[in-house]
């Protein structure tokens, strides 16, 4: 088998997983430890030592002799999925909503055999806030994890004001078939199936693609404005003409890149993250004007999203992004080159909640680079004991340096790399093994932006996360 360019092309025989960031999954992204008067500073450094934050890439012990054949996350996920080459599945981290699939609310701080799948060859995952879905070979789709807008794809929503559904062992999506590839955002999902999308979820700010947000006034005496879950897959039709060969989620919009070098984009609009140069949501696909005519996506090129930005490279090996990058940066309306990049040619590029990864190399030289940026706290960006904490621009990962990276993958505070298992760097890396296999979540309900987090399900009023154009009440 060849490439375009008639190069030999090996057969693929899965990767080893090298992981950087915290392992203390209760409390990534919260305040834990307490603020008693002489027991916060003890608490934290007890925490620390138990659950370090790895700030070199490490091997994992449970996988050391594992050929992985994808890994996955998500840009508001905090737990971890590993495909193995014979079609196994392996998930660890948070587990308060039983997103890890071993049928209980336990966390795994190792990486776990979801036993549920066992005879079905998963093929690609992806994780939202609260879920997971995943692939197998034969095109279906499992998922499991919260479902309270219905993101599974289950067809039902049984959550309550007081409650949500759990699904803590897989269940299998309802009308999916063919399908290839999965994405996530926080409370939605995006199956791509024989070339169309299929969404399921919360449908505030128009994210499934459907032409609305759902939005309904609950009460008859005064306004309460709810969004009506989607737990049925459904087609969307807008794109139904075009073929689509990659897709990828924010935590509220969804960027889509078809076989005709097109873009497009559809969700909440606010900070720029569509790419159109207005803050506005669009409740279905549009096209990407910038990404045409002299200037459109590379025809292999991938995709990806952060919370409120997008990813993905045109002709002539330049990565384009659009939205809001950094916490205090400024929002770009639209796509413009990352011009540390330019003339590198990227393979896999990912998003976590502020942080950014990509394999890549430069045509004509070495092939074997990691870029990792943003603003980290847990180490996650992979620079070493005396390396940089954060980085506002790319900066590639020494240790890294020499390795093919397959793929990256990134979410809340950890990173992962899938590299070359041949490599003969890779046995030079630690290996990693948590003190505690499993473990009860701590604070289980104080989930990351509970309370005022834009694009949270049912119930929630519309409180944007970034500011978008307003409409009427009433006007679609």
């Amino acid at each position: 088998m060849t490439d375009n360019n008639g190069t030999a092309i090996q057969k693929w025989s899965g990767g080893t997983v090298l992981f950087a960031g915290g392992t203390d999954w209760s409390s990534i992204g919260r305040n834990i430890a307490g603020k008693k008067k002489g027991g916060a500073d003890a608490a934290e450094a007890s925490r620390a030592e138990k659950y370090p934050n790895l700030v070199s890439p490490r091997r994992l012990k449970a996988l050391v002799d594992v050929r992985i054949a994808f890994i996955a996350a998500g840009s508001a996920a905090c737990h971890c999925i590993a495909g193995g080459m014979d079609g196994k599945v392996y998930t660890w981290g948070r587990n308060e909503r039983g997103q890890l699939g071993h049928g209980d609310l336990i966390q795994r701080n190792v990486p776990s055999v979801v036993e549920a799948l066992a005879g079905k060859e998963v093929i690609a995952g992806a994780g939202g806030r609260h879920h997971t879905v995943v692939v197998t070979s034969e095109g279906s789709s499992y998922a499991f994890g919260s479902n309270k807008e219905g993101q599974c794809g289950t067809g039902s929503v049984k959550s309550s004001a007081k409650s949500e559904e759990l699904i803590k062992a897989p269940e299998k999506v309802q009308k999916i078939s063919d399908c290839t590839a999965v994405a996530c955002g926080a409370e939605f999902t995006m199956w791509l199936c024989d070339g169309k999308l299929w969404s399921a979820g919360g449908s505030q700010y128009g994210q499934l693609g459907h032409g609305t947000d759902h939005e309904y006034n609950a009460k008859d005496s005064s306004v309460k404005i709810m969004y009506e879950p989607q737990p049925m897959p459904r087609k969307i039709s807008a794109l139904s003409e075009k073929t689509i060969r990659a897709v990828a989620c924010g935590h509220n919009h969804t960027l889509a890149l078809d076989t005709e070098q097109a873009a497009y984009t559809w969700g909440n609009g606010g900070y720029g993250r569509l790419g159109h140069s207005v803050q506005k949501d669009e409740f279905t696909p549009k096209l990407v004007d910038a990404l045409r005519g002299r200037m459109p996506v590379d025809k292999n090129s991938p995709a990806a999203c952060g919370a409120t930005s997008s990813f993905c490279t045109m002709i002539g090996e330049q990565l384009v992004s659009w939205g809001k990058l950094k916490a205090s940066g400024d929002n770009t309306m639209y796509p413009k080159v990352v011009h540390d990049l330019a003339g590198w040619k990227v393979r896999s590029i990912a998003c976590g909640s502020g942080t950014y990864a990509l394999a890549a190399g430069v045509p004509g030289e070495a092939d074997n680079s990691t870029v990792t940026w943003g603003q980290a706290m847990y180490g996650e960006l992979a620079y070493g004991e005396k390396g940089k904490k954060s980085s506002a621009n790319p900066d590639k990962c020494q240790a890294l340096e020499g390795i093919y990276d397959h793929q990256v993958a990134l979410g809340i505070g950890h990173s992962m790399f899938l590299v070359d298992p041949d490599s003969d760097k890779v046995e030079d890396f630690e290996v990693f093994e948590p003190e505690e296999a499993t473990c009860e979540p701590t604070n289980p309900e104080a989930a990351e932006g509970a309370k005022g987090a834009a694009g949270k399900g049912k119930g929630a009023k519309r409180k944007a996360e970034a500011p978008a154009a307003k409409k009427p009440r009433g006007k679609k």
